[in-house]
Formats: C-alpha cells, sequence, structure tokens
C-alpha cells in the first residue's frame, strides 16, 4: 500500500467528531447558494464556495447556462 493511501484509511477525524455529537463537516444550507445563506436559521456571508463572488444566481450566468445546453 502506497503512503498516501495509508494515510487515507488511518484518517478518522470526521467519525470522531461525529460520534462526540460535534460534526463541523457538511452544515446544511438552508437556502438558495448566494452571496449570503441561511445556516441555523442565521443568515451569514458565504465564502465556502464560488458563491461569494454572487455569480451563481446571476441572470447572464443563467442565461450563458441555458444557451449552452
Amino acid at each position: 500500500m502506497n503512503l498516501l493511501k495509508e494515510k487515507m484509511m488511518k484518517y478518522d477525524a470526521p467519525q470522531k467528531f461525529k460520534a462526540a455529537g460535534i460534526y463541523p463537516y457538511f452544515r446544511v444550507i438552508e437556502s438558495d447558494q448566494d452571496t449570503e445563506v441561511v445556516i441555523n436559521g442565521k443568515k451569514v456571508l458565504m465564502f465556502g464556495s464560488n458563491a461569494y463572488l454572487g455569480l451563481t444566481n446571476h441572470p447572464k450566468v443563467k442565461e450563458a447556462a441555458v444557451e449552452a445546453t
């Protein structure tokens, strides 16, 4: 087994956090993806995706996507 695969197999931090009741990964986003989103009922700024630029829901981007298909 190569070193990378070995390290990947040993990585169990998410499972340990989940078992302890603290799971910081994959928070549920309760709103559409945009520059601001709702998480746990609170409006917060989105810096964790490409949506921070505000292009996700931009009309020209959506139009270009439709034209490309």
